[in-house]
């Protein structure tokens, strides 16, 4: 028997995250393509670009919080990506997770991110990974082809003493392995630990 149902305002849902949050509402990731001229770039003139929304939806289905990848990320972040595909799909967000303070915590494969995002107004607070990364990672080994010490990571989650657990991937790194991994972070002075 169906209780309820769920639908995206005005974009794909996409599969990868979906949560029912203690005051009623519902969080998700969403999807959308949308036609980008990235001939500046040596890409397509009609280029489909994938952007990625967070939605949340209270009861009642009215949208009372919606973020954009377009907004915040620039296409040319994501490191591993060719820009000269026909479809471009640059960001490849997999995990939202809702921090104790009331920001959201937002994974994207696709850059090599952890993103920490005001739910108030929607401006990024910070960035952890990828090629704007703002941490400095200490006790941790840079052994891969880019910037940071994991790469398309999935399912990032806020444990009980404030860590950062999530699951690097690892492809792009030297020779690829995967792992768990646990960052103590120093938000104000923006150093990632590995525990």
């Amino acid at each position: 028997t169906v209780i309820d149902s769920f639908n995206s305002n005005n974009y794909w849902m996409d599969n990868h995250e979906f949560q029912l949050l203690p005051n009623g509402n519902a969080i998700f990731l969403a999807r959308f393509f949308r036609t980008v001229d990235l001939s500046y770039i040596g890409g397509s003139p009609v280029a489909q670009v994938e952007d990625y929304i967070i939605q949340e939806l209270d009861e009642n289905k009215n949208v009372v919080f919606e973020w954009n990848t377009k907004d915040y990320f620039e296409i040319t972040d994501a490191p591993h990506i060719n820009l000269t595909s026909q479809k471009i799909y640059y960001v490849h967000a997999n995990s939202i997770e809702m921090d104790p303070d009331g920001s959201i915590l937002l994974s994207s494969r696709h850059l090599d991110e952890i993103t920490k995002i005001d739910r108030n107004n929607g401006d990024i607070i910070w960035r952890l990974g990828g090629l704007n990364n703002q941490f400095t990672f200490t006790n941790e080994i840079n052994d891969s082809l880019h910037v940071g010490p994991f790469c398309y990571q999935h399912d990032v989650r806020r444990i009980d003493n404030g860590d950062i657990t999530f699951f690097d991937n690892g492809n792009f790194k030297t020779s690829p392995y995967s792992r768990m991994v646990q960052y103590e972070l120093d938000e104000e002075n923006l150093i990632a630990n590995l525990v």
